[in-house]
């Protein structure tokens, strides 16, 4: 390809990304709602016996990533979402199910949120204090999270390997 094409070609390219978004909201909800089917999916592979597994003593047991997961996706969601609203009481006795019951609702309420959250939301600036970047847009809080949910949800696979528990399969 000559200079003048290839130019032209990463020219058009870095138009295109300023003209369009990464994900339509629908697409994004879609992803949300396959997180949540693999997240659910990784709790009931791991016997109850295993919840409270940890790879070292510095890390969370499986259960503690599981809760992780479910408040804090609630918690981001109900900033950006500006739901002021009581979160649920947390159950008296964490047990296998209780922690799937709650790793479900959050989901649903996450899901639900997506759907009603403004633009003018998704571009505001929220206190995080994230180690390095104290604020962030609704936008980049809620792309976090999604990343957030994928990195626990891979510790709680390696926790499963390590103990000869085969993970669901990923389905996209």
């Amino acid at each position: 390809m000559s200079r003048r094409a290839l130019l032209f070609f990463c020219s058009s390219l870095l138009y295109a990304q300023s003209n369009t978004s990464l994900l339509s909201r629908a697409d994004f909800i879609e992803n949300w709602k396959t997180s949540k089917e693999f997240t659910i999916a990784a709790a009931e592979t791991m016997p109850e016996e295993f919840y409270r597994y940890k790879a070292n003593p510095a890390e969370m047991n499986f259960a503690s990533l599981m809760v992780h997961i479910a408040g804090s996706n609630r918690f981001r969601f109900a900033q950006v979402s500006e739901d002021k609203s009581p979160a649920p009481a947390t159950p008296k006795q964490w047990t296998k199910a209780t922690i799937i019951d709650q790793l479900r609702d959050s989901f649903d309420y996450c899901i639900g949120k997506l759907g009603t959250i403004t633009e003018e939301q998704f571009k505001k600036q929220f206190q995080v204090d994230w180690y390095q970047r104290p604020k962030a847009t609704g936008a980049q809080i809620l792309l976090g999270m999604y990343a957030h949910t994928a990195h626990h949800r891979a510790q709680a696979e390696v926790y499963m390997r390590a103990n000869d528990i085969k993970p669901p399969d990923y389905r996209p």
